[in-house]
Parts: C-alpha cells; structure tokens; sequence
C-alpha cells in the first residue's frame, strides 16, 4: 500500500493545526478562560482553568453536606429576619463568656 506525498501531507497540516489549536485553548484556558471545544459541529467538552475545577470540585461538597445547606439555609433566615449581630457584639458576648469561666 503507498500513500501519496500530498495525503501525508494533508495529514500532518491536520496534525499541526490540531495541536496548534489544542495549544491555544490551554493557553487561553491558563489565563482564566474556559475554552469549549467542538467537534463535528457539536459542544462536547470544555477546557477548564485547574482552579475553576477545584471551585466546581468545593461547590459539590458543599451541596452534598445536607447538613450545612441546613445551616446556611437557617442562617439566610435569621438575616431575613433582622436576627443578628455585629462583630463587635459577637466579640463582646465571647469575652463576657470567657469571664464567666
């Protein structure tokens, strides 16, 4: 079997702009940017900054912790309500506590 010199060719442009492309998104993607990528006219990935991953990572911890989205929600509820305190009551109280002890 040969190959012509002009579909080797072909091949190694293709070769050359896939990894010129693939260089371009993670440098795009270094710099903050995420990058999709699309491959028979169709979205099937994204190229990520590792720290948006680590973000996205904390994120489903958070809300698989059933019981601090309790607590937030609780939390959200007490502002709502006018429930709160300055830091420098907290301090105060903290201080008044650790007197008492």
């Amino acid at each position: 079997m040969s190959v012509s010199a002009d579909a080797v060719g072909e091949a190694l442009s293709s070769v050359g702009e896939a990894l010129s492309s693939w260089t371009d998104a993670v440098r795009r993607a270094e710099h903050g940017e995420t990058v999709p990528v699309v491959a028979h006219g169709e979205h099937v990935a994204d190229v990520v900054p590792s720290g948006e991953i680590d973000r996205l990572r904390e994120t489903i911890e958070v809300l698989s912790d059933s019981d601090l989205i309790r607590d937030l929600r609780e939390g959200l509820a007490d502002l709502t309500a006018g429930r709160t305190v300055t830091a420098d009551q907290m301090a105060a109280d903290l201080q008044a506590r650790q007197d008492n002890e």
